[in-house]
């Protein structure tokens, strides 16, 4: 076990939740213990949020990155992030599950 996973399952994420190993390499984000730290002063005393807030400050790292290096408008991008089993990222209104995908989609508009 990485020492992010003993980390993440002291937090108590499921080890069912392939979501965060996942999105790096969808996306190419990874999470740092800044990130860390920040999902746990924004998830409060609710530890079981740290996983949303985790994945909303990864998913805004792709939106920022698109924004500054493609000039993609911030208002195309959007998620819904409610636990490991119901996390969807979109663009324009489509759901997307990779840099890939997102990459389509960003070079059809």
């Amino acid at each position: 076990m990485s020492n992010n996973e003993m980390i993440l399952t002291a937090l108590g994420f499921s080890n069912w939740d392939k979501q965060l190993d996942e999105f790096k390499n969808n996306f190419g984000f990874d999470w740092t213990n800044e990130d860390l730290d920040e999902a746990i002063e924004v998830a409060g005393c609710n530890t079981s949020n740290v996983r949303n807030c985790l994945m909303e400050i990864l998913w805004l790292k792709v939106v920022y990155y698109f924004v500054d290096t493609m000039e993609c408008c911030r208002e195309l991008f959007d998620s819904y992030i409610n636990g490991s089993l119901d996390t969807h990222f979109y663009y324009n209104g489509t759901e997307v599950k990779s840099e890939e995908e997102l990459l389509k989609l960003v070079n059809e508009v």
